[in-house]
């Protein structure tokens, strides 16, 4: 919400592009085309999604601003700049979409949105909520080698302290009071707890010890789960990023798109096996469905290589009395 009112401020201009999947908080600008919409939107002749609302509460004139887009469709962010000319603040996104699964850009993608953004006058938005201080310090950005004009950080570097952050280049944060006149606040702004909590943790990663930890995890989960659905013949497409696995039961190859996931997710065999994990196997919140994805399995540096092995050992016991079926 904040790094948006900032793109808007700073440009002048009132569009804002987001991609179908990606998760920006309930705020009432950005609920739209979600993992908790009815379905995924339509793609319209113009290239733009349907636009569907996340949550009820939130009145159709609120969206009206918002442009939600395919992931990974470069004609459609292209076509949006081409129609709504000089009136696009900003596109942001999940530099790797990690409330669907996992679901990477395809190469060069996040360097042509630099392109597009800074040939246009329009801000680039990184959503780093789940992709920040996961596999480095620097987060997707320094993995991509793409800098955006702004990042929004949580989560991972309060290491369960409530906080979150957001950092930009200068020309831009400049603008926010007291320097600026943009309003920027709440009640626990700048809490010195979770302000120091948050700076022990990013000194604790510096050395690299955890995210080398985690990335053997990861490995390690990745191959056990496709040994376990490769031995039920269960179609099931992984890929990971920090420690977050995307787990694609119904996907015989990359899906691209939400709606690409929606179209091979098998829901009612997800809700099954997940409901037997949960309630019989002491597997809390392992491979849980969302309403037509995947919420992704998610490491940390408390994981130990055994529970990885007995995680699998259980989904595979599990499978054994289950029959799977397609969508």
């Amino acid at each position: 919400m904040y790094a948006t009112r900032i793109a808007r401020a700073v440009t002048g201009k009132r569009i804002i592009l987001k991609f179908e999947g990606h998760f920006h908080g309930l705020n009432d600008s950005l609920t739209w085309n979600v993992d908790s919409s009815p379905r995924s939107g339509q793609v319209l002749a113009c290239g733009e999604l349907e636009r569907l609302s996340g949550t009820v509460g939130i009145p159709d004139e609120y969206g009206m601003l918002t442009v939600p887009i395919p992931w990974n469709d470069l004609q459609a962010v292209q076509m949006a700049f081409e129609r709504y000319k000089e009136d696009v603040a900003c596109i942001i996104l999940e530099p790797v979409a990690l409330n669907i699964g996992c679901i990477r850009p395809d190469e060069g993608f996040l360097q042509e949105l630099r392109a597009l953004t800074s040939q246009h006058g329009a801000l680039l938005i990184f959503d780093e909520v789940l992709t920040g201080f996961r596999g480095s310090l620097g987060g997707a950005q320094e993995d991509y080698g793409v800098v955006p004009d702004i990042a929004a950080y949580g989560k991972a570097f309060g290491c369960g302290m409530p906080i979150a952050g957001i950092a930009g280049k200068a020309e831009y944060m400049d603008i926010i009071a007291p320097r600026g006149p943009l309003q920027i606040s709440g009640t626990n702004t700048g809490r010195y707890l979770s302000v120091s909590a948050a700076l022990a943790v990013i000194e604790h990663l510096a050395d690299g010890a955890v995210f080398r930890h985690v990335e053997a995890l990861e490995y390690q989960l990745k191959k056990g789960l496709r040994d376990v659905f490769d031995k039920h013949g269960i179609p099931c497409y992984l890929d990971s990023y920090g420690g977050r696995i995307g787990v694609h039961i119904g996907a015989c190859e990359r899906p691209r798109t939400m709606r690409e996931i929606e179209d091979s997710y098998p829901v009612e065999f997800a809700q099954k096996l997940f409901y037997i994990l949960s309630m019989e196997y002491g597997l809390y919140g392992f491979l849980m469905p969302l309403s037509y994805c995947p919420e992704p399995v998610t490491l940390s540096a408390a994981h130990t290589h055994k529970m990885i092995d007995d995680a699998c050992e259980r989904l595979d016991s599990a499978l054994k009395r289950l029959k799977f079926h397609a969508k």
